[in-house]
């Protein structure tokens, strides 16, 4: 699984028009504040909030937000630092006029992003190579809206609300839901005294479904906040402490999460020649499974039954193209050529050049590629993702980057291509589970079949689950992972 999985942001989803209700606040989070972040008897690593006073010859004219979060983590052992910078800067009345947000694995930046109103739209770079035009309300809120709102909003018992804030995973607003309760409690040293639940609205885009996490608050007697509790992605349930709070939480800083085994899924027994199976059938449990589909449903699987909690999913391998049913045409974006997967880098042809190509068909030329990256990939689950050309360069990483490579080949060889994201059937000391996985799809005598760099085997058996496809065109971060934050540290995996 990718470690930047936890700190993804980027332009996923189609944009939404709708506008949001303005809320003015009178606080713009005065003074800042930190919070330890916790999962389980683990500590992950902080959270900064600052603000500061904009001037201009002297007058002040508007409000600086930061939020920086850092994480250290486990890797299957190796050590991983993530850090995250967030921005807005805002007019005296509230107004944002400006965003940025950065990314980094270890020293390396691995996003960019930044955004600037203009009139009723806002418009958003990602690095040097993209941009796009969202609408924007003058009084929405900017991607620091939950921490606005918790700073600087006195509550009422049972007070509803909704709110609306600018969300960079899915490049639009996105409305929140709140509630806030004053709590009776006979317990005297008990210092919680309100709890405020933000809920995003789940996003439907197409036939896939996205649920953005829950955020509860604990406030003391005065509403100040002791700790948060929430989901991260890739991680699970979280909790933040507030430094300077009379909160103790009762956590040890000792042990450092692993975020390569926490994203398993145990199964209840062992697939049998998982890589060459054929047919399996799983019984899959999502809590809150209602609105959209949890994954996509093509020639190799599909959903036969589907509860508000569950759904039996069949999964079909298929040895050569011919016995695929016959699949939805490709389009120019299977083809096009993107920051990721950019095969009209001369290192791409340059990698496959020992290949002799010449009066082959498209589903030979795509075996040879998928051998070919088998060879020549040397397994690094720590490199940070980058470019098929870069890959290609140093052929070094996991399943992210094999499935890449092999999709930028196969378009240098004009076969169109898409990314897969799902879950693999793997043993880890005898327990049968699955894990993320990425391979490739590529489009061929009219099929699209399934290929596997890292296992260059020819065709992917009915041991890999599909959550979704991408072309990753006008994609600047690995943003499409973000469907699975349905499944890692939620679902459960029966094999039927």
């Amino acid at each position: 699984m990718n470690t930047s999985l936890i700190l993804v942001l980027a332009l996923l989803l189609p944009l939404q028009n709708a506008k949001p209700e303005p809320m003015p606040l009178s606080s713009m989070i005065p003074g800042g504040y930190r919070e330890e972040i916790y999962k389980g008897e683990s500590q992950l690593g902080f959270v900064a909030v600052s603000s500061q006073t904009i001037e201009k010859n002297g007058k002040k004219i508007g409000f600086r937000l930061q939020k920086e979060t850092n994480l250290t983590l486990q890797r299957f052992g190796s050590l991983v630092s993530l850090r995250m910078i967030e921005m807005q800067e805002m007019d005296l009345i509230g107004t944002v006029h400006r965003i940025s947000m950065k990314q980094y694995q270890g020293p390396k930046q691995t996003l960019d992003l930044s955004g600037q109103r203009d009139g009723n739209s806002f418009r958003v770079w990602v690095g040097n190579n993209s941009e796009r035009t969202i609408p924007w309300d003058i009084d929405g809120f900017g991607p620091l809206g939950k921490e606005q709102m918790i700073s600087g909003k006195k509550w009422e018992h049972d007070e509803h609300l909704q709110f609306d804030c600018y969300q960079a995973i899915v490049n639009r607003f996105v409305t929140y839901d709140v509630v806030a309760t004053k709590k009776t409690s006979n317990d005297p040293k008990d210092p919680v005294a309100w709890t405020v639940l933000m809920s995003p609205k789940k996003i439907i885009a197409g036939d896939l479904s996205l649920q953005l996490p829950k955020t509860l608050y604990f406030l003391d007697q005065n509403q100040n906040v002791l700790f948060a509790e929430t989901e991260m992605d890739g991680i699970g349930e979280i909790s933040l402490v507030r430094s300077k709070s009379t909160y103790i939480p009762n956590r040890s800083a000792k042990q450092i999460f692993d975020i390569g085994k926490a994203s398993y899924i145990q199964t209840n027994r062992r697939l049998n020649a998982a890589r060459s199976s054929l047919s399996n059938s799983y019984l899959i449990s999502i809590p809150d499974l209602q609105g959209g589909n949890p994954l996509v449903e093509d020639e190799r699987q599909k959903i036969v039954k589907k509860t508000n909690d569950s759904f039996m999913l069949e999964v079909r391998a298929f040895r050569l193209p011919d016995d695929v049913p016959a699949s939805v045409a490709p389009n120019a974006e299977e083809m096009a050529p993107s920051k990721y997967i950019d095969w009209n880098n001369p290192a791409i042809k340059n990698f496959s050049r020992e290949v002799n190509f010449l009066d082959i068909d498209p589903w030979r030329k795509s075996i040879m590629l998928e051998k070919l990256v088998r060879h020549k990939m040397m397994f690094d689950n720590q490199q940070p993702f980058s470019s098929a050309s870069e890959i290609a360069k140093n052929p070094r990483g996991d399943c992210r980057h094999a499935a890449i490579l092999l999709a930028a080949l196969c378009r240098s060889e004009g076969v169109p291509s898409r990314i897969a994201h799902g879950l693999i059937y793997i043993e880890k000391n005898g327990v049968p589970m699955f894990g993320f996985h990425m391979w490739t799809e590529a489009h061929v005598r009219g099929r699209w079949v399934a290929l596997d760099g890292t296992m260059g085997l020819g065709f992917v058996g009915a041991d890999h689950i599909k959550i979704s496809h991408h072309t990753y065109n006008e994609i600047e971060s690995l943003a499409p992972i973000a469907t699975l934050h349905n499944f890692i540290g939620k679902a459960k995996i029966q094999v039927d």
